[in-house]
C-alpha cells in the first residue's frame, strides 16, 4: 500500500476547463470527473439543469502523492477563492 492524498473538488462547470489546465500545468493527467452533480450548500440548493450545464456543478477527484499535494495546494485554494468551490482534501491508502 502506498500513502497518498485525495484532492475532491466541487465547481461550476463553467470553470472545469480552467481546473484542468491548472492540473496539466503540474503533470496531474489522471482525474475523474462527474457532471451535472446536486446539492445544498452555502449557496443554497444547486440543481442539475437538464437544457444546459453552464449553471451546474462538476464533481473532481485526483490522487496524488504527498509531495504533489504540498506542490499544487496553494494554487487550488487560489483557484477556489477565485473562481469558488468546494475542496476536500483527505489522507488515502492506494492499493498496488
Amino acid at each position: 500500500m502506498k500513502k497518498m492524498k485525495k484532492i475532491e473538488i466541487i465547481i461550476e462547470s463553467i470553470y472545469l476547463n480552467k481546473l484542468l489546465d491548472l492540473f496539466k500545468n503540474r503533470d496531474i493527467s489522471g482525474y475523474t470527473i462527474i457532471k451535472d452533480i446536486q446539492g445544498s450548500g452555502g449557496h443554497g440548493l444547486k440543481m442539475a439543469d437538464q437544457f444546459s450545464d453552464i449553471q451546474s456543478n462538476n464533481y473532481i477527484f485526483i490522487v496524488c502523492e504527498d509531495k504533489k499535494f504540498e506542490e499544487i495546494k496553494e494554487e487550488i485554494r487560489s483557484f477556489t477563492k477565485r473562481y469558488g468551490g468546494k475542496c476536500i482534501v483527505s489522507d488515502s491508502l492506494m492499493l498496488l
